[in-house]
């Protein structure tokens, strides 16, 4: 999209953008690069360009294999598209083995910058899936692990955007390499000052929404009443102190589902949560936005977070603030957080150096339900790679049970039903170590014009089939609404 600095390009115009200026300079540091690096499959090169939404990117992207990423009050967002190359493993290896191909992957990678100079930040995108192997239609492509490189990555922070693009290597001179590079920054730059001159004759007559179906079998409900109960009872014989079912809510249309038009509703109403979408190979589609935080490290410094507990938002102020109330006395909603909290901190011990202290629960509040959060901060070991701390948190008890061990092999058997990515790590990394993975909840997988929304409840001694039913239906709330806002005719 941007004015590319190939060739040492330099200088900007009034408008922001960059002039052409030709040298040779960025040629010859790239020969030399390849020359010193023989054997590597890829360059990866890095140019800063003009702010620009990379959502608008995304809806206007021909590319397949699309990523996007943004936590809009962090001011941070990833657009990407293509794929270089796909990182798969499946089973209970499967953090490390996609750890391991990480490692060879960045001895197959050069990286360079318009500048000349090395750097360290292409990233991989993707996700893992809730259970250990997710081979079953219609989570295949999906797969248990799945990472892309992408062709092409736009990042944004705060109001700096940096374009990296992958190309292959193979036997191919610096100059061709250049020439490419050169082709695909023009190429981006046209798509991008387009985008950014496009006036309001632009925007489109005024849309109607297009209808839709939402689909439960009649027994839903029984079927769940039956599932709450059984959990219960396994409870009272000890299994496990807690358990999280989940169920799910067919949505369809005889239109089309636009994702990046839903996906700009959930930034808007959800600027503190994770939004994502993540394009299989197949066509088939995995959003949402998602307000728990798995992972985020930099620098050996991990955030993490215990976030459960939930009660609906108020209508008026104070009512707003009785419900928080409620939330903050509710023995059966302290209970579940602190079992989340617990089993992080566990988990947490054999990688880390020092944890920071651990701050009381406060609430989080989202634009329709608002949680117990804790944020959880800390030091870890040098050799700890992000993968191993996220196969180690993954499943939280917000999302699978505690403990742990005791209560995720009872899931499948109460369900009845595939999860495929619903509430597994999905995010972003770097081959050098960093990254960020947030629990998939709050999502659908979407194909054609058929979305499946998913759900799910913590289950404790105490809890009352009717009230899970209904924090689900509020779960739903959320991607079904952008759904509605989506399609159109």
């Amino acid at each position: 999209m941007m004015d590319g600095m190939l060739n040492g390009w330099n200088g900007k115009r009034s408008d922001g953008f960059i002039e052409e200026t030709r040298s040779d300079s960025v040629t010859a540091h790239l020969l030399n690069l390849l020359t010193s690096n023989s054997g590597k499959k890829w360059l990866a090169y890095r140019v800063s360009v003009p702010e620009m939404d990379p959502l608008a990117c995304i809806e206007d992207a021909a590319t397949e294999n699309l990523f996007y990423w943004e936590k809009p009050d962090e001011r941070f967002a990833i657009a990407a598209g293509g794929a270089v190359t796909v990182l798969r493993a499946t089973g209970n290896g499967r953090f490390r083995d996609i750890g391991e191909q990480t490692r060879q992957l960045k001895h197959s990678l050069i990286t360079a910058t318009e500048e000349g100079e090395s750097f360290s930040d292409p990233v991989l995108v993707g996700g893992y899936s809730f259970s250990d192997h997710n081979v079953r239609s219609p989570w295949k492509e999906f797969g248990a692990a799945r990472f892309v490189l992408p062709e092409w990555t736009l990042i944004r922070k705060e109001d700096h955007c940096q374009l990296i693009l992958v190309v292959d290597i193979g036997d191919r001179p610096a100059s061709q390499i250049t020439r490419e590079l050169d082709d695909r920054i023009t190429t981006f730059t046209n798509q991008c000052e387009r985008l950014r001159n496009l006036g309001s004759e632009n925007a489109g007559s005024p849309r109607k929404n297009g209808n839709y179906r939402t689909t439960l079998s009649p027994s839903a409900y029984p079927t769940w009443e039956k599932q709450v109960n059984r959990s219960r009872e396994l409870i009272r014989r000890g299994f496990f102190e807690k358990i999280v079912i989940s169920r799910q809510l067919q949505f369809e249309t005889d239109h089309q589902i636009e994702i990046p038009r839903a996906m700009h509703h959930l930034r808007r109403r959800f600027p503190n949560c994770f939004n994502f979408m993540i394009h299989a190979g197949d066509g088939s589609v995995f959003m949402g936005a998602t307000p728990e935080r798995l992972i985020s490290l930099k620098d050996n410094r991990i955030l993490t977070e215990g976030l459960a507990g939930s009660i609906s938002r108020g209508e008026s102020a104070i009512e707003d603030l009785a419900l928080e109330q409620t939330l903050m006395k509710s023995r059966k909603e302290r209970s579940e957080h602190n079992f989340v909290v617990e089993d992080i901190r566990n988990n947490l011990k054999q990688y880390v150096l020092r944890v920071d202290p651990f701050r009381r629960p406060v609430v989080k509040k989202l634009h329709n339900v608002q949680h117990l959060y804790t944020p959880i901060s800390a030091e870890i070991r040098d050799d700890v790679t992000i993968h191993e701390l996220t196969g180690s948190l993954h499943p939280t008890p917000a999302v699978g049970g505690f403990p742990k061990a005791d209560a995720v092999p009872y899931i499948n058997e109460i369900e009845c039903a595939d999860r495929g990515w619903y509430a597994g790590p999905v995010g972003w990394f770097t081959p050098e170590g960093a990254g960020e993975f947030a629990v998939a909840i709050r999502s659908a997988r979407i194909e054609g014009g058929k979305a499946k929304l998913y759900a799910g409840s913590g289950i404790v001694r105490d809890s009352d089939p009717m009230r899970e039913w209904e924090e689900t239906e509020m779960k739903f709330l959320p991607v079904l609404d952008a759904l509605k806002r989506s399609i159109s005719h």
